[in-house]
């Protein structure tokens, strides 16, 4: 089993993204670019996990990225921007 499918295993597909009060887009505006391929540690309920993604949208504070899972499922959240690296 290859380590994606590992971590989709442990975690139901609910990624819990970065709250409003924590973009703080007042103060933190967000920009807009083409899709960057990014490895980032998404947080679940269940425990964090590293998947690979696209960064969409970004602040000088978070990340948002997208990605698929092994079954098509798209999905995408707001991360903290240290938690994620170019690929």
């Amino acid at each position: 089993m290859t380590q994606q499918r590992v971590s989709e295993a442990a975690v139901r597909p609910e990624p819990v993204s970065l709250t409003p009060a924590e973009l703080d887009e007042a103060n933190h505006p967000i920009r807009r670019g083409p899709a960057v391929p990014v490895r980032a540690w998404v947080r679940f309920q269940e425990r964090p996990v590293v998947t690979d993604a696209f960064a969409v949208e970004w602040t000088d504070r978070a990340v948002h990225v997208e990605w698929s899972m092994s079954d098509g499922t798209k999905l995408d959240a707001w991360v903290w921007a240290n938690a994620v690296r170019r690929i």
